[in-house]
C-alpha cells in the first residue's frame, strides 16, 4: 500500500493526509490574515520509529495541541504542524512539545509570510 491516499487521515497515526492538510491549511490561513493574526508552521522529523513508537509519537503530539493546530503526516519521517501564532509562540510550543515527546525528534519552524501559501513556507523549510 502506498503512503499516500485520498484520505483524511493517516491510517497509521491518526495525523492529517497531506491532501487534506493542504484544503485545511487554506482556510486555516485566510482565517489568520482576515483577522490579522499570524501563521506558523513547524516541521518535526524523526528517524527510525517503529510502528507503535510512531502511534505514540503522533498521540503525544495531538495532546499539546490546540483546537485549531493542524497536524499532519506529510511522509514516512515528517510531521507538519500549522498554528495560529508567530515565531514566539511556534518556539513556545515546540519547547512543550520537546518536553511531552520522549522520542528523538528534530523541530524546525517559520512564521509565514503575508500571502504566503503553506506550499512555499514548506518548501521553506525543506519539507
Amino acid at each position: 500500500m502506498a503512503f499516500f491516499d485520498e484520505g483524511i487521515y493517516d491510517p497509521l497515526t491518526g495525523a492529517l493526509a497531506p491532501k487534506f492538510f493542504y484544503e485545511s491549511s487554506k482556510r486555516l490561513i485566510s482565517w489568520a490574515n482576515r483577522t490579522n493574526r499570524q501563521t506558523s508552521v513547524i516541521a518535526i522529523r524523526h528517524e527510525n520509529l517503529s510502528d507503535d513508537e510512531l502511534i505514540k509519537c503522533a498521540t503525544d503530539l495531538n495532546s499539546e495541541l490546540r483546537g485549531g493546530d493542524l497536524l499532519a503526516r506529510m511522509n514516512q519521517k515528517t510531521f507538519v504542524l500549522l498554528l495560529i501564532g508567530d515565531q514566539l509562540g511556534a518556539e513556545q510550543l515546540i519547547f512543550r512539545l520537546k518536553n511531552v515527546v520522549k522520542f528523538n525528534l528534530e523541530f524546525k519552524s517559520i512564521e509565514l509570510n503575508q500571502g504566503e501559501d503553506i506550499v512555499a513556507a514548506l518548501a521553506r523549510l525543506g519539507v
